[in-house]
């Protein structure tokens, strides 16, 4: 039930929560990574179903920081309380370093599901404020692209991403 913290900011009325983010996201992998193996696509679809679990305890921070000194340095101690949160989580669960490890593939970007998946997470957000826009009349696209581009490079998205564009036709 945990609405995401950058659309209740920014006065979305009934923003989606954490829960729908992640169900988004698994039906955008499963539509568009048909580049992945079975077994990556299967891999990434486990990733991104755990990879916000910290959120439950740690909340659900944004890091909008573009200076890349000042970015390392929060994207760091965002690193550690999720980490930390996480650990929590898993104490009592019988796959608990399974889930951590999924956990720390994802946030590393130790292979292309993951890399895919964090590059997809940020894609989703910039769809998200485009229907957000269209909806509820906040402009709230050229903000999420501008951030988000600087860190989408797989082709496969930023395809997607010039589709985007195109529907938004400013």
């Amino acid at each position: 039930q945990l609405k995401r913290t950058g659309w209740v900011d920014r006065g979305v009325k009934n923003p989606e929560s954490v829960k729908e983010h992640i169900e988004s996201l698994i039906a955008l992998a499963l539509e568009l990574s048909e580049f992945l193996t079975e077994e990556e696509r299967d891999c990434l679809v486990e990733m991104l179903e755990i990879h916000d679990w910290p959120e439950a305890i740690h909340g659900d921070e944004v890091i909008l920081e573009l200076n890349p000194g000042d970015r390392k340095a929060l994207v760091e101690v965002k690193f550690k309380n999720e980490k930390r949160a996480l650990e929590s989580i898993c104490a009592g669960l019988a796959n608990g370093t399974e889930i951590m490890d999924l956990w720390l593939r994802f946030e590393t970007s130790d292979d292309p599901a993951a890399v895919f998946g964090r590059e997809l997470d940020k894609y989703q957000a910039v769809e998200k404020a485009l229907e957000y826009e269209e909806e509820q009349g906040i402009e709230l696209f050229d903000e999420f692209l501008t951030y988000s581009i600087n860190f989408i490079h797989h082709p496969v998205l930023l395809a997607q991403i010039e589709a985007l564009k195109l529907r938004w036709g400013k």
